[in-house]
């Protein structure tokens, strides 16, 4: 079933059998994120939102009318297993990140995604990761037309390197116009990221940036550490 992707050179599929994928947010990019993983054949995926499904939800995000005002950690979870290819183990809490890590829940996966609308959430991973694990921080623009991957490891860039403005921000993104149409490219950098953090393919970015218009060109780049950051400029 694999055998396409097991002949890309680096690829490791025993490594990402064995591997466990934390998703903070089941909305349009997670949900559709989690889909990817299940089909690559990922070993498990947490789950990480508080939210319930409705209406607007139903044209990008990975949920049907049966899932209507249920909650998204819970429902994301069923639909992804028809998606599965191989014994992957997913499991939702209906609960935010923050609320998980300071109730004790174990954060125990290989690489955590953080694919939320509010830079609060964004920030608070950055820093509980910092020296834990690897990150991987997706955000999309007011218009639909912009969307960005940005990969935090240990010891490195943070979140906050690049987005200082970020630090105390803590209002949520209004109803904006969204579209699969940005969560695909978007998702796909995902994926090769979480990949390069696994296995052997190569990445000489940690951010990268695209604009569907071509009003402005595509940004990819390697930020690093500020020492006046204020996440991790001090530590």
């Amino acid at each position: 079933m694999t055998d396409r992707q097991e002949r890309i050179p680096g690829f490791d599929q025993k490594k990402l059998r064995e591997a466990k994928i934390g998703l903070v947010g089941a909305g349009g990019i997670n949900s559709e994120l989690g889909r990817g993983l299940t089909r690559k054949g990922v070993g498990g995926i947490d789950i990480f939102d508080d939210d319930m499904v409705t209406v607007s939800n139903l044209s990008r995000q990975g949920y049907y009318g049966r899932d209507l005002l249920r909650k998204k950690a819970l429902r994301l979870p069923k639909n992804l297993m028809r998606e599965c290819i191989a014994p992957t183990v997913v499991t939702g809490y209906a609960m935010q990140f923050q609320e998980a890590a300071a109730q004790g829940v174990p954060m125990d996966a290989d690489v955590y995604v953080f694919g939320v609308d509010n830079d609060e959430a964004r920030v608070a991973g950055s820093r509980y990761f910092l020296d834990r694990a690897p990150i991987v921080l997706l955000g999309t623009g007011p218009t639909a037309n912009n969307g960005y991957v940005y990969v935090q490891e240990p010891g490195q860039a943070c979140f906050a390197c690049l987005f200082p403005q970020a630090v105390g921000d803590t209002s949520r993104e209004a109803c904006v116009p969204s579209s699969i149409d940005i969560l695909k490219p978007i998702v796909g950098l995902a994926l090769y990221a979480i990949d390069s953090l696994l296995m052997y393919r190569p990445r000489r970015w940690n951010y990268r940036e695209i604009f569907l218009d071509g009003s402005l060109p595509d940004r990819t780049f390697r930020r690093e550490r500020s020492p006046d950051c204020p996440v991790c400029g001090n530590s």
